[in-house]
């Protein structure tokens, strides 16, 4: 395993490859990060996995401070999966220089559902995408599908300005009661992460009601209500067409319900796609 910290070093090493897979995170490294890490060893030899904590998609510093930590047990779980892989872990200073930070023309999405409740977060995270594409210039990028409207967004920001990198997406990874593994699980005392799957499941529940009666608009408020009466504060819960999360008209069939809400004051995201008749 090779352990980076300057953005020169890293280009040095990088240099003659060509076929680089990617994988981003932000450390607190689980077994959903795994996953994308092994999906990117199926595409190349040459894998490198950036664990970098972007103050610029947080929407306050208590919530950046209060995100793990975990550096070298990330290095070591990295390590029992590709031993030659390459880890980039750049400070604050190292990496946010390599270009200044400014405001990137998104699309209208990027201010509703997460956007609508993290102003500015969509702008921080295709912010520290830009620069990691531009640093390392992939030839794929893998990312997991349970930050469902990022991805979608980096999908879009990638194919205007990096064209030549693929962006691979890996299906979400749930624990055996089908809770969405996710750095932020680990805020939850043991209490509420047995009661965390809720979510999924009044998402679930949504989808074959939907089926039945067509009836979104109904159907969501209700299963709002049901968790907010659970004990859940809930921000958003909606259904979107897949290809551009645009609200459906009938004539859409592929179509996936995203949902956020928080639970003793942690903030947790879910989607599940699904298709219509």
């Amino acid at each position: 395993m090779y352990c980076y910290q300057s953005t020169k070093d890293l280009q040095d090493i990088i240099s003659n490859y060509r076929d680089i897979a990617f994988v981003p995170t932000m450390g607190n490294l689980h077994e959903g990060h795994l996953k994308l890490v092994e999906r990117a060893k199926s595409l190349s030899n040459h894998i490198v996995v950036s664990i970098f904590i972007n103050p610029t998609q947080f929407n306050s510093k208590k919530d950046f401070d209060a995100y793990p930590k975990t550096l070298t047990k990330d290095k070591d779980l990295l390590k029992s999966v590709y031993a030659d892989s390459i880890i980039f872990s750049p400070s604050e200073s190292e990496i946010l220089s390599y270009i200044p930070f400014k405001e990137y023309e998104l699309p209208k999405i990027a201010n509703d559902l997460c956007g609508k409740y993290r102003p500015g977060h969509f702008n921080g995270v295709i912010h520290i995408i830009n620069i990691l594409f531009n640093l390392i210039q992939p030839k794929f990028a893998v990312f997991g599908k349970k930050d469902y409207q990022q991805l979608k967004l980096i999908k879009e920001f990638s194919g205007k300005h990096y064209p030549k990198i693929q962006i691979i997406e890996e299906e979400t990874v749930r624990t055996s009661n089908f809770l969405a593994l996710s750095s932020r699980n680990n805020l939850l005392n043991n209490e509420y992460k047995l009661k965390a799957n809720e979510l999924y499941f009044a998402l679930k529940n949504l989808i074959e009601m939907i089926k039945l009666t067509k009836e979104f608009e109904a159907i969501t408020k209700k299963t709002i209500t049901l968790l907010n009466s659970s004990g859940w504060d809930v921000e958003y819960i909606s259904v979107r067409n897949q290809s551009n999360l645009k609200k459906p008209t009938s004539k859409d069939n592929k179509l996936v319900v995203l949902g956020a809400a928080k639970l003793d004051n942690i903030r947790l995201i879910d989607n599940i796609e699904f298709c219509i008749d």
